[in-house]
């Protein structure tokens, strides 16, 4: 079902196995599945990601998307996203072929300055709400030459569900979508917000993006409950 996946670090500061070992991982067990390792920048020097970088690269892993990631004041002024961004674009001279990305809010001056930086493909969001979709991604002026921006998606399961991403920072959803979801029992509720996922990704093509990432989803969702879902809406 799944072709393209993102392996995140260490989200929320909880400990997992490092990205760039299970993205190196995956190309080995299932090749037909091309991973895009999360590079976070927090706590790590350009010698340690290029270390990491370079041995991701010797095992098939071709794309890496650079973020802050969670930081705390003692360790902020180390979180120099930028700086490793225009370090992986002028090692693209000498290494294997790969794609460098960075996240851009829906601020055509940021997502401008990223460009500049080199940046090769860019995720914005996250979004819950078709309704904003396309406001959100208009703010951006994108234009044929631009390099390909991805929007970040997260099915709304439920009300509460909703409250917890907004207050994480996504996109605050509007009535109809609220509306849309109460007093639903939990399975047609489910359904429905996979109906509305499907709906957000149409309204990303139209609104210019390259497509979309799920976010938000536990293991057992995206290997099982995801494909059935997705292909009953096709």
């Amino acid at each position: 079902m799944w072709n393209r996946v993102l392996v995140t670090d260490n989200v929320f500061g909880r400990i997992r196995v490092s990205p760039y070992a299970f993205s190196a991982r995956i190309t080995h067990d299932t090749p037909d599945v091309r991973p895009t390792v999360v590079v976070s920048t927090r706590d790590r020097n350009i010698l340690a990601i290029e270390s990491e970088v370079r041995g991701a690269l010797g095992n098939g892993v071709d794309s890496f998307l650079v973020v802050i990631g969670d930081t705390v004041p003692h360790i902020d002024h180390l979180a120099h996203h930028h700086e490793i961004v225009d370090h992986l674009t002028n090692l693209q001279n000498d290494l294997p072929d790969f794609e460098v990305g960075m996240p851009t809010r829906f601020k055509e001056w940021q997502f401008r300055r990223r460009i500049d930086l080199g940046t090769q493909f860019f995720v914005t969001g996250p979004v819950i709400d078709p309704e904003v979709v396309g406001r959100q991604v208009s703010q951006l002026n994108l234009r044929d030459e631009d390099p390909p921006v991805f929007l970040m998606v997260i099915p709304p399961f439920s009300l509460d569900w909703v409250d917890r991403m907004e207050s994480m920072g996504a996109v605050p959803v509007g009535d109809g979508l609220k509306q849309r979801l109460v007093d639903l029992s939990p399975d047609v509720r489910r359904k429905t917000a996979w109906q509305v996922t499907s709906e957000m990704e149409r309204e990303a093509r139209d609104a210019g993006c390259a497509g979309v990432i799920l976010m938000g989803l536990k293991f057992d969702s995206v290997v099982e409950e995801a494909p059935v879902a997705w292909a009953a809406l096709d």
